[in-house]
């Protein structure tokens, strides 16, 4: 051990707590004249009357005078009682002898001259303090608090003007506490009903990743951070954020895309921020496409993307690529229920998401999207809506095409909404027959006269169909005389209508998609849009009249089948025998067993309000709909680094809101901590615009920069709207936003609404009469309701003790004060100096210490001394009494009072101790009879109590450089009643040691233990070089001067049953088995 640590004791005591303030010298009855009490003046006169003889009434001496005070002797003795004693005998009898009787009388007076004489110290002290030096006793202060109205139900809003008295309850003396409303409140019904919050960091290559939390939660302890925290640094076991999904969303009619295969062609045309150079890249591993299905967000089966340096414009693009399988569920349109809140859209969503890890975040930032063109593509559309010129039909049933008796003009009607509602640029008919004839000329061959093999061989071609697509109430052609069936197989066919088919039908029409097209059960003549028909359009009786003869054939025969039928059977019968006249066959009647539909459809879109399709920002907490090309943006603009949004139910703007942050003092971690004024307000406006607050909308702000518990007053306005895309509807959104990181903010306990400060009153007496109260302050939850009642006040609440009272200064208090002042004159030159200067300045504090030569960091430097305060935790409240940490707002303070006595010679930093935590890990045999689940949490509760005393008891001092050994917790656990024997031990010692040194400069067996065989191996570990290890210790003592030694939160206590024990040995070998946070702990990623 160095010089420096082993006598760092004697250059850095141990500090000053308030009650060790007063020198010995400095009270009252140190000095005393005439110490004797009520029995040694029993005592002195019992002696004297053994020298003072007895003369009786005839003058003679008899004895001597002891005789009077027999009865005050202790039996048996010839001592005198004690005080304790002759109390309690002589409030026991009522008939003592009058001689006696007058003899005590005596010495209770002698007493009042005795206390006189021995208030000589006291009376000289203030003689001289007083009236020597004119010093004066300080004056009161009256105390403070936070109340919380609640408005009775279906009341309304309640005034309640400034001097309103809040009852405090009575003194011990009986008297009123009332407190005064420092301000007028209006109280309404609004309250918080949903608290968020966004943190922006870097990872450790310096790539932005965006964290969002809803609520707080469990893992935060109590209450929760303000703005959130950093969560990289985390295990993922303890990230109570959840990494934000970020990017854009298109919601489109033409990506309704019920089944079959489909693939979806997505071009975003960018405008690029900046003049850094854009290179075409892959983007697929960076982005994760879903679209609204319905079974919920579907995930594509194949996604590619693509980063066009150059579309062809000049201008780079994003290319999406999406192929969807017809296995899949269909693409729906969007449903909050089914696809969750935070988008307002009844189109169906294709959404691309920035995968954070990817590191991309920073390179999607930089576009801003002016166009977005979309393609679908479709093969395989079942559903359809099928009728025929008889009647309507059932696509999954086999479909006669025209009916019984088809004839030319016959029509084959085809609906479909999914279909026909886009702006088609193919469209394909896949006819898939039922049993036809295996070959058409073969079964018509009894309708010809002659035939040739011309006839034979294209007989099957000649069965032809117009296509024709209904728009606004008119059939457009698309093809004419489309063969049905293959050649000389009627298997299944396609008929295609390509780009070029529909810009020659439609031209110089605006055919345009029609997102709300509903197409019915049936086809009308009133329909305007949603069918296509196949129209029977050859062959005619002029196709085949050169080889029917009489009888010409036209359609699929039945027209003629008859009149044919009758003419070969007349023919038959007049011809001579064994001559060979076919008769025809029944005419074959096309019915189709299936029929789809494969399309391929366009459209596109600038961004803006205007449009069916809309182009959706995904922020952290929903999307918003861009309504112009300049906030059409790939991710959304991160302007902070954290922000904390407030949901406020059943507020109507405009309005003041009245918010309470019970802020827990001292709990910001981060070195750069927020002050007043470095938190930007706004509220969700139209269009879920955040706005910022007007100039002076923030009426009042105690907060300190969320550094202590306060009040903040916003005056919401009329533009604060209640529906939203984004965020739920219903609310009122306030947004505070801060620039530097979530740590600088102390965490938050709770956020209430309705809420006013209050100042004591105490009415007509004078406040010295209070000094009890003002001492003592007012405990928490003590007001509970106005003074005069109010019937529209439903409760009053106090979340926290008052603060910022002081009462009148005792002569004792006087007189420590005047001896400091006396010796330090108001010059913070030596250590004790500074301690007591700011012990006396500041009661809130409850011990101070100072080190010298020694920076904020706690690193020995010159010139410079560090203040460590701990906080007074009875008058704080502090939400960890086993960590009492100063708010920022009072290390401020302390700061800028020693500034204005300093010299500028001396830095001063006034911080924080360092909290080292010692964690018991105990398996324990709990005695016969005692519940061992219970009793394992009152273990926990004793060994924090053992190791932190002065957390629960009044009056206990909390010492720097502590030191403690493993034989004393072992002896104290088993001095407790109720534990029998403990099977094992260990405890451990986790404390913030220097940054700069990893495991490679840690001493094996002093700084950790690695056990024989390690798995893996340390050589092979790679160990952040920023961590700490917990170990195992005999001894553990603060590792800096400006460390306190304190029980961790909870202990690890395994309950063993008896006869049970076993001992498991080694069965854990090196890091490899070790536990974060146990063992080791795992610091911020460096690079």
């Amino acid at each position: 051990m160095d010089l420096f640590r082993r006598y760092g004791n004697l250059l850095r005591p141990d500090g000053a707590n308030q009650l060790q303030r007063l020198l010995p010298g400095l009270e009252a009855d140190y000095v005393v004249p005439d110490e004797r009490s009520f029995s040694d003046l029993l005592a002195y006169a019992h002696r004297v009357a053994a020298e003072v003889r007895y003369y009786d009434l005839s003058g003679q001496s008899t004895g001597d005078w002891q005789a009077l005070l027999e009865p005050l002797l202790a039996p048996g003795t010839d001592r005198m009682r004690s005080a304790g004693d002759l109390e309690l005998l002589l409030a026991s009898r009522s008939d003592w002898p009058p001689h006696l009787v007058l003899f005590l009388a005596f010495l209770r007076l002698f007493q009042h001259l005795q206390d006189d004489l021995n208030d000589l110290t006291r009376r000289h002290l203030l003689h001289y303090y007083t009236r020597q030096l004119g010093l004066l006793l300080r004056t009161p202060e009256r105390d403070c608090v936070h109340a919380v109205f609640e408005l009775a139900q279906n009341a309304a809003a309640t005034r309640l003007p400034a001097g309103t008295l809040l009852d405090g309850g009575k003194d011990g003396a009986g008297r009123q506490l009332a407190y005064a409303l420092q301000n007028e409140i209006v109280v309404n019904a609004a309250v918080v009903a949903q608290v968020r919050r966004v943190v922006v960091e870097e990872d450790i290559q310096h790539h932005r990743r965006v964290f969002v939390a809803d609520g707080f939660s469990a893992l935060e302890g109590p209450g929760g951070y303000t703005f959130g925290r950093q969560q990289l640094d985390l295990d993922v076991s303890q990230r109570f954020m959840q990494e934000a999904s970020l990017g854009f969303a298109v919601a489109a009619p033409i990506l309704r895309l019920a089944e079959g295969e489909r693939r979806i062609t997505l071009r975003a045309h960018l405008r690029v921020d900046g003049a850094a150079p854009i290179s075409t890249q892959g983007l697929t591993g960076a982005v994760a496409v879903t679209m609204s299905g319905a079974e919920g967000w579907l995930t594509p089966d194949r996604v590619e993307a693509t980063l066009v340096a150059d579309s062809g414009s000049g201008r780079p693009a994003l290319d999406l690529t999406i192929d969807v399988g017809s296995a899949s569920p269909a693409i729906v349109p969007f449903d909050p229920v089914l696809h969750g809140a935070g988008m307002t859209s009844d189109r169906p969503v294709l959404r691309c998401l920035v995968n954070g890890a990817s590191g991309t975040f920073e390179l999607f930032d930089r576009f801003a999207v002016e166009r977005i063109d979309l393609a679908v593509s479709v093969s395989g559309l079942h559903g359809l809506v099928v009728q025929s010129d008889e009647t309507p039909l059932d696509a999954g049933k086999p479909m006669p095409l025209f009916g019984s008796q088809p004839r030319i003009g016959s029509v084959f009607y085809v609906g479909s909404e999914e279909a026909f509602s886009k702006r088609l640029d193919s469209l394909t008919f896949n006819l898939e027959w039922k049993s036809p004839p295996l070959d058409l000329f073969d079964h018509y061959r009894g309708y010809f006269d002659t035939v040739n093999n011309t006839l034979s061989d294209t007989f099957a071609n000649n069965f032809r169909v117009s296509v024709d697509l209904l728009h606004e109430r008119a059939f457009r052609r698309l093809l004419v005389n489309q063969t049905l069936f293959e050649p000389v197989t009627a298997d299944v066919n396609a008929i295609t209508a390509n780009a070029s088919a529909f810009n020659f039908a439609f031209q110089g029409l605006d055919y345009r998609e029609q997102p709300d097209l509903q197409v019915p059960d049936t086809f009308a003549p009133q329909s305007r849009a949603g069918f296509a028909r196949l129209v029977l359009s050859e062959p005619t009786r002029d196709d085949f009249a050169v080889f029917s003869g009489a009888v010409p054939f036209e359609a699929f025969g039945h027209p003629v089948f008859a009149q044919r039928y009758a003419r070969q059977a007349i023919k038959l019968a007049t011809s001579p025998p064994g001559t060979n006249v076919p008769l025809p066959s029944d005419p074959y009647t096309p019915v189709l067993s299936s029929l789809t539909l494969d399309y391929h459809a366009t459209g596109g879109f600038v961004p803006n309000d205007d449009q069916p399709a809309a182009y959706f920002v995904v922020g952290p907490h929903g999307a918003v709909r861009a309504p112009d090309p300049a906030q059409a943006r790939l991710v959304p603009r991160l302007s902070a680094r954290a922000e904390l949004l407030l949901g406020i139910d059943r507020l109507q703007p405009p309005g003041t809101l009245t918010l309470y942050f019970e802020i827990d003092a001292g709990t910001a971690e981060s070195a750069d901590v927020l002050a007043t004024g470095d938190t930007r307000w706004s509220y969700l406006g139209a269009g879920d615009q955040w706005r910022p607050l007007s100039e002076g909308s923030l009426l009042i702000d105690t907060t300190l920069g969320f550094q202590s518990p306060g009040i903040i007053a916003i005056d919401v306005p009329a533009a604060a709207v209640l529906e939203h895309q984004s965020l739920p509807s219903g609310l009122a959104w306030l947004r505070a936003s801060i620039d530097k990181p979530p740590g600088g903010a102390a965490r938050t306990l709770s956020i209430r609404s309705q809420a006013a400060a209050a100042r004591f009153e105490p009415g007509a007496a004078p406040l010295e009469e209070f000094a009890t109260h003002l001492r003592q302050g007012l405990p928490a939850a003590s007001i509970k309701a106005l003074v005069q009642r109010n019937a529209a006040i439903r409760a009053i609440t106090q979340p926290r003790p008052s603060f910022d009272g002081r009462g009148p200064e005792s002569n004792e208090d006087f007189v420590r004060r005047a001896s400091e002042r006396l010796r330090h004159r108001r010059r913070p030159v030596t250590p004790w100096d500074i301690e007591r200067l700011a012990l006396e300045r500041f009661p809130e504090v409850f011990k101070a210490k100072c080190l010298p030569h020694t920076d904020a960091d706690g690193r020995a430097r010159a010139g410079h001394a560090a203040l460590v305060v701990v906080p007074n935790l009875r008058r704080g409240g502090a939400a960890n009494p086993l960590e009492p940490r100063a708010g920022e707002d009072l290390l401020a303070r302390i700061a800028d009072y020693f500034d204005g006595l300093g010299t500028p010679f001396l830095d001063l930093h006034v911080i924080r101790p360092v909290f080292e935590r010692v964690r018991v890990e105990a398996k324990v045999v709990f005695g016969s009879g005692f519940d061992p689940g219970y009793y394992s949490g009152a273990l926990n509760e004793d060994l924090r109590r053992f190791l932190s005393p002065w957390a629960y008891q009044v009056g206990e001092d909390i010492p720097f450089g502590a030191r403690i050994y493993r034989s004393e917790i072992l002896a104290f656990i088993e001095g407790r009643h109720y534990v029998d024997h403990l099977v094992g031990l260990r405890i451990y010692h986790t404390y913030s040691g220097t940054k700069a040194e990893g495991i490679g400069s840690m001493v094996i067996d002093e700084d950790f233990i690695v056990h024989a065989r390690p798995k893996p191996g340390l050589g092979e570990m790679r160990v952040d070089d920023d961590f700490i290890v917990g170990r195992a210790f005999e001894s553990a003592g603060t590792t800096q001067a400006h460390a306190i030694l304190v029980s961790h939160p909870q202990h690890l206590i395994t309950a063993v049953a008896p006869g049970e024990e076993v001992c498991s040995g080694v069965t854990a070998l090196g890091i490899g088995y070790m536990t974060v946070r146990l063992d080791f702990e795992v610091g911020l990623e460096v690079s």
